[in-house]
């Protein structure tokens, strides 16, 4: 019995190894990207990240030989493997949480904790943030998150009296967001280099010395939705920038970032670029400027 790798190979695919996936170049249209592509090992069924196209092992033969429909694909298909496609299994899709825009009129817009650590008014309105006065994140500074569709997908709310035990609190389910992309989609796109880092704090400095390039992990992992984006922009750099921690937990988060990207990503596209100090809040802007420079050397 063939494979869908026989197939792969057989219609021209170079694969990698991606543990469930096959990552490959889209053999049917150009890219520079040789992981773009993204193909189950066992249904065939595949997704085009920077397309944001997707669809059975039909339809990418189809495509690829340029075929006029999907029954000439099924023919090519019979005629050269012994190959039957598992019957996928049915998933439950979990749809996202999505609050209401009323929310938003609970923040005050109170900048005072983060103009006290250097952070602009200008920078801190172009978030939408402030201090949250009622519910679950009372008294917290609050950034609200949005998705490309403009829904208001929850918030991280940042401790500023030092009293609560938790120095970040969520809502919402941040292993999709990719934040702040509402506000920077089309300078990552430009630019085609992104920073990693772990907290909205390392990216407000950044953002307030002039560097928006910025994609903010929430923690030392990098979610599969940040992974999506970051296939679908397909830039030439990425800078994974997590804390410079004397316990050494940024640094091995961040090897351990770059060993995951790979499976995605040619080692060409990653760089681990820590800040200077502990973390980017604790630098200067002089020592950011310095660090920005080094990351064009």
């Amino acid at each position: 019995m063939d494979s869908v790798r026989d197939i792969l190979v057989n219609l021209g695919y170079h694969l990698v190894d991606s543990g469930k996936d096959y990552r490959a170049k889209p053999l049917y249209r150009d890219s520079s990207s040789n992981t773009v592509l993204s193909i189950n090992k066992g249904t065939g069924r595949w997704i085009d990240f920077k397309e944001q196209r997707f669809g059975t092992l039909e339809e990418l033969v189809r495509l690829t030989l340029k075929l006029d429909d999907i029954s000439q694909a099924k023919l090519y298909i019979s005629n050269n493997f012994e190959f039957e496609a598992p019957k996928p299994e049915k998933e439950k899709l979990k749809s996202p949480t999505v609050f209401s825009s009323d929310n938003l009129e609970k923040i005050i817009p109170d900048y005072s904790y983060w103009v006290e650590r250097g952070i602009s008014r200008d920078t801190l309105k172009i978030f939408e943030s402030g201090i949250m006065r009622e519910g679950k994140m009372k008294n917290r500074y609050v950034f609200p998150v949005f998705d490309f569709r403009n829904r208001l997908m929850g918030a991280a709310g940042r401790d500023i009296t030092d009293t609560q035990p938790a120095k970040w609190k969520f809502s919402g389910e941040k292993s999709l967001w990719a934040y702040p992309l509402k506000y920077n989609q089309k300078i990552l796109q430009k630019k085609k280099e992104i920073i990693l880092v772990e907290s909205i704090g390392d990216m407000l400095t950044l953002w307030e010395n002039g560097i928006k390039n910025v994609i903010v992990t929430f923690g030392l992992h990098v979610s599969p939705k940040i992974k999506q984006i970051l296939m679908a922009l397909d830039p030439n750099k990425i800078y994974i920038s997590f804390n410079n921690d004397d316990n050494k937990a940024g640094n091995k988060a961040a090897t351990k970032a770059y060993q995951n990207l790979k499976r995605q990503f040619d080692t060409h596209q990653l760089e681990i670029n820590l800040p200077t100090k502990n973390d980017f809040g604790c630098m200067s802007p002089s020592e950011i400027t310095i660090w920005n420079k080094n990351l064009k050397m």
